[in-house]
């Protein structure tokens, strides 16, 4: 999917880089408001992707690891 020339481009969540094509993934955030839970999908660059991709397999190894 590529945007137009008049779209703005798109900017990494995580470090503000500009994305030229697809994002290399999307962040997920997930907030409740009284009844209501709103979840955004933010873009994120492809080495901020990768970056948080492998920080949360390696805290996931350790919990298990931890029992």
């Amino acid at each position: 999917m590529h945007r137009s020339s008049n779209e703005p481009a798109l900017q990494c969540d995580a470090c503000g880089a500009e994305i030229d094509g697809e994002p290399g993934g999307h962040g997920l955030l997930v907030f409740v408001r009284g009844d209501e839970v709103v979840r955004e999908e933010p873009p994120l660059c492809e080495r901020c992707a990768l970056a948080i991709s492998v920080t949360a397999l390696q805290r996931w190894e350790m919990e298990e690891d931890d029992g």
